[in-house]
């Protein structure tokens, strides 16, 4: 084989299946940083943007050494550049947490914004596969957030940015947790 064959639908089902423990780390590193985010925002504005800004490099390095294991999946390229834009968005958070509230709470409704549509469009792409509902509904969290934060929403005030942004991680992390025990008990 050269490597430029297409794969057979079932290896590659075998593949993912071997493999489904990346996906539940990936998920419990998710969730871990968005229960981060949200718990700590009660100590102060400072702690939550780095917090969240450390938790998105994290969760964004994560997703991208995670997709490098299962490349033969077909949601490779989105997973890359979702977990792209979660290390970018985080470096500027947690670099930048005092350029002013209102900066910050753009910069993370602009992430969690593009972080929304990759994993809408990784959804549309997995629509094959079980589970893809979970990250179209992670996907539409983080456009509803990003749109919270942006329209200032009446329930905004009452939460940090830090800890709308730590809600829509947390999903991701739960629609990866059951992606991963689907492929689990999936047939190959």
């Amino acid at each position: 084989m050269t490597g430029t064959e297409p794969l057979d639908p079932r290896n590659s089902a075998a593949v993912l299946q071997s493999k489904w423990a990346w996906f539940l780390v990936l998920g419990l590193v998710l969730a871990l940083c968005g229960v981060a985010a949200v718990a700590l925002p009660a100590l102060s504005t400072f702690a939550a943007s780095t917090v969240l800004g450390a938790g998105l490099v994290i969760a964004g390095s994560v997703k991208m050494i995670q997709s490098l294991q299962v490349k033969e999946w077909s949601g490779f390229l989105w997973q890359e550049f979702a977990g792209a834009v979660e290390v970018v968005g985080g470096i500027l958070i947690y670099f930048f947490p005092f350029k002013g509230a209102f900066a910050i709470t753009l910069l993370i409704a602009l992430v969690l914004l593009v972080h929304g549509i990759l994993q809408i469009g990784l959804a549309v792409k997995l629509r094959n596969q079980e589970g893809w509902k979970w990250l179209a509904a992670s996907g539409l969290i983080a456009v509803l957030a990003s749109a919270a934060l942006t329209l200032k929403l009446p329930y905004t005030r009452y939460f940090t940015p830090g800890t709308i942004a730590g809600i829509a991680l947390l999903m991701a992390g739960c629609a990866y947790v059951a992606i991963a025990l689907t492929m689990r008990r999936a047939k190959p």
